[in-house]
């Protein structure tokens, strides 16, 4: 991944620190939707241990407030989790699934964009782990055909032998339903969860989409090199932007990459290849994770540093870099914070009307 040099990282770093609370222009509302590698399992302490890797050097300051990570006045954040509620703030860490020292793509994407935008940024996550888009994201322009409601019909009896049609046929799109449903009330709420940018415009700026691994382990999608995947993104990209009001919206498609590049395979080219859809040219973007896959954290997995009956000294270098499998990236910061900067990177190159700071730079 190109970074930048030292001049550019200072002189987005002082841009940073000397904008206004209140900067001009149109609050920039970006979605941030997917399953659980959205929802975010990784530790934002791996990023210390890479403090002097060259894909983090550069953006280390500008996250730190002394010993502690800071909270940007510029980039906002609300996201309903788990642990119940609409989670808001400013962006900082502890968006993530596993408290305040968890974050997801969130964290890397708001400074990303925080950065480079010279407007109020809110970021609007939604993400619930364990769906597909098959059938729990299903998009209304794609409903199942009888063949399928029949055969989950079939497996549904197979556990409750009272399960109906009307069941099933409830259980397809449902997650899509809150998507649409929550996006629309956290854009209602943004007065009151943001006092400081009531009455201002908004403007959807961008979408990203982040799943997979429930579709990447269904068999029937596999047997038919998953091409139903893609035919299925391509419709939902579609209907978010019509259920949303934002035809032209900027969609990244954040690569399932769990394992690292060996594990690139059928499932990362369907994804790849919704992009190729009619109408999507210069405003739908894929792009590559499994390049940030942790290979050091998989080394100390594979030996098993994780496991109750490794050495302390074990154990703590396990820590200082994993905290998950490898379904989760292995919970690593390091992963989760440079595939959000790769999901900002891609948005802004789509976004024309945004005016760059990173352009002034010599």
């Amino acid at each position: 991944m190109n970074r930048m040099t030292s001049a550019v990282a200072a002189f987005v770093l002082i841009a940073w620190l000397v904008t206004p609370t209140h900067a001009t222009g149109k609050v920039q509302v970006f979605f941030l939707v997917g399953q659980s590698n959205m929802e975010g399992k990784g530790d934002p302490r791996h990023l210390d241990t890479y403090r002097d890797d060259p894909l983090i050097k550069s953006d280390y300051s500008k996250l730190k407030d002394g010993d502690g990570w800071a909270a940007r006045n510029d980039v906002f954040i609300t996201y309903p989790s788990k642990r119940g509620g609409a989670q808001h703030g400013p962006l900082t860490v502890g968006f993530g699934t596993k408290g305040e020292n968890s974050i997801g793509p969130e964290f890397g994407f708001g400074h990303t964009v925080g950065d480079a935008i010279d407007a109020p940024v809110v970021l609007v996550k939604l993400a619930w782990g364990g769906k597909s888009l098959v059938r729990d994201f299903r998009p209304p322009s794609a409903p199942p055909t009888d063949a399928e409601l029949q055969a989950a019909l079939a497996k549904a009896q197979k556990k409750n032998p009272n399960a109906t049609l009307d069941q099933v046929k409830e259980s397809y799109g449902v997650y899509y339903a809150k998507t649409i449903a929550h996006t629309k009330d956290e854009l209602a709420q943004l007065d009151q969860r943001f006092p400081s940018l009531a009455g201002r415009e908004v403007e959807l700026a961008g979408f990203v989409w982040h799943q997979g691994f429930n579709d990447m382990v269904n068999r029937d999608l596999r047997e038919r090199d998953y091409a139903e995947y893609t035919r299925l993104l391509i419709h939902f990209i579609r209907d978010v932007r019509k259920d949303l009001g934002a035809p032209d919206m900027p969609f990244v498609i954040g690569e399932l990459g769990t394992g690292g590049i060996p594990n690139r395979g059928a499932f990362q080219t369907a994804q790849a290849n919704a992009v190729k859809a009619p109408g999507f040219e210069g405003d739908v973007a894929f792009v590559p994770t499994a390049e940030y896959y942790d290979t050091v954290a998989h080394e100390y997995y594979e030996k098993g540093y994780w496991k109750k009956n490794s050495t302390p000294e074990q154990k703590q270098m396990w820590r200082s870099v994993g905290n998950d499998r490898p379904y989760h990236y292995l919970g690593s910061g390091k992963t989760y914070y440079l595939k959000g900067v790769a999901f900002g990177r891609a948005m802004l190159a789509m976004t024309t009307h945004a005016p760059l700071r990173e352009k002034a730079a010599p």
